[in-house]
């Protein structure tokens, strides 16, 4: 993983809310938006801003089906994630 990318992923992991929307996402396969807010009671405003900070660093993958919006984690990214971290702990 790049360094661009790691700090980009380590940003959007960086807040409560963010990190409160992944562990619900992952518990689900296909996760709706709407789904969400039963667990992070925020505006859907913020909502928006949050999801799309967790997509754009890859970390969780959306689609559209109609009006709706799906959300899942991307198991690539996750990967990355997973191999940097077990560099770190094989350094010390």
């Amino acid at each position: 993983m790049d360094t661009k990318s790691l700090v980009k992923l380590a940003k959007s992991l960086s807040d409560p809310h963010r990190l409160r929307l992944v562990r619900e996402i992952a518990r689900g396969t296909k996760m709706g938006c709407v789904d969400l807010f039963e667990f992070v009671p925020i505006s859907q405003p913020s909502m928006s801003q949050h999801l799309k900070a967790l997509v754009d660093s890859g970390l969780v993958e959306s689609h559209k089906e109609g009006r709706h919006m799906y959300l899942a984690i991307n198991p690539d990214k996750l990967r990355e994630l997973e191999d940097f971290l077990q560099l770190l702990k094989v350094n010390l």
